[in-house]
């Protein structure tokens, strides 16, 4: 990098300027970086509560989704059991056709 010469059209005025100038672009950097790790931070936090709560929503989905298969197959034997009392009540109105008809 090349620096102008001391007399090269700056002064003390100027280069103080220029320093302070970069003192606050310093100063507004450092402050939008701190600004922007505690806005890292927040959402990290955010982040470690969602999961934990996304993590309840499928112990809870789970539990239903066993509940709903204890209940189907709940549904399913008591529809066996009625159908076989159905078939019992056609075997004997069957057979007592067959014996008025025999008669």
């Amino acid at each position: 990098m090349v620096y102008p010469a001391r007399n090269a059209g700056f002064g003390h005025k100027d280069l103080e300027n220029a320093v302070l100038d970069g003192t606050a672009a310093i100063h507004c950097l450092t402050h939008e970086r701190d600004h922007l790790r505690s806005r890292v931070e927040l959402q990290e936090r955010e982040l470690v509560s969602l999961r934990a709560t996304n993590d309840d929503l499928r112990r809870q989905l789970m539990t239903i989704g066993e509940s709903y298969m204890k209940f189907a197959a709940s549904c399913i034997s008591q529809l066996e059991t009625i159908s076989l009392a159905m078939q019992g009540v056609e075997n004997r109105n069957s057979a007592l056709s067959d014996r008025r008809a025999a008669m």
